[in-house]
């Protein structure tokens, strides 16, 4: 497992998924969630977001916290599916309730950031499926598909339309700070952005870290500055709305 991660840090794609893959296969819980990982960034594989699912939930089935915090991730952001905030609620709590530490307080953090843009109402539904979910040893994690029903003491459940976005959100060369290129940084991180009625990013804080300040600080300075909606809309009229992301620093 160990010789995979070696391979994996030194960007040795190829054997990281030869040593990975038949354990995978064999029901290693973390050799499935580091496949999920590869097909979710496309290292070594084809980039492939519904592959990614599948290997995360079987990682996630045997209760393994980095694969349910990732799930966590793909819902949250709807990269690459259907954005489910409630499943990514539940994901979160799941991942958050195994996690210890400052690693758990992350977690626990960003599902509270990611729950401020969410009605009461889907909370509560959020923690039964985790309820549910837990009591079944994991194996009875999907949502059962019905519509929540209109409750009239719920918060706003959102806008009509959502923010659409009309620059690039693709990471350049002049996104990275001087001392990183100089050191051959990468990293990814997570943030959470405001994006306000007149569709520019107002606040912007970091959820994940990539481990490298410089990084972090840059990502939410690329939001701030280049990232442009057309503004979400409830009723006709502008309003603001909350968004998780993942940003990618290749190395340069």
């Amino acid at each position: 497992m160990e010789d995979g991660q070696a391979a994996y840090n030194a960007g040795d794609y190829k054997t990281a998924l030869e040593i990975w893959q038949p354990l995978a296969d064999q029901g290693n819980a973390r050799a499935q969630n580091n496949l999920g990982v590869m097909y979710e960034n496309g290292k070594g594989v084809p980039q492939n977001i519904a592959e990614a699912v599948r290997w995360y939930r079987l990682a996630a089935q045997q209760g393994y916290a980095g694969a349910q915090n990732n799930l966590g991730l793909i819902y949250a952001i709807g990269r690459g599916i259907r954005r489910d905030p409630i499943r990514a609620y539940m994901w979160f709590s799941l991942a958050a309730t195994s996690l210890s530490g400052d690693v758990g307080a992350t977690v626990a953090q960003s599902r509270d950031v990611f729950a401020s843009a969410m009605s009461s109402r889907q909370i509560a539904a959020a923690k039964e499926m985790a309820a549910k979910c837990q009591a079944s040893n994991f194996r009875d994690c999907e949502p059962n598909g019905d519509a929540l029903a209109p409750d009239p003491d719920a918060q706003p459940a959102g806008p009509d339309t959502l923010a659409i976005a009309i620059t690039s959100h693709d990471v350049v060369l002049t996104d990275y700070p001087s001392q990183s290129i100089r050191l051959h940084e990468s990293g990814a991180v997570t943030v959470t952005y405001v994006v306000g009625e007149d569709g520019s990013v107002s606040t912007c804080s970091v959820v994940f870290t990539s481990g490298v300040p410089r990084l972090d600080d840059a990502a939410c300075t690329l939001v701030k500055r280049r990232w442009k909606y057309k503004p979400a809309t409830q009723d006709g009229k502008p309003v603001t709305i909350q968004y998780l992301s993942k940003i990618v620093f290749p190395r340069r």
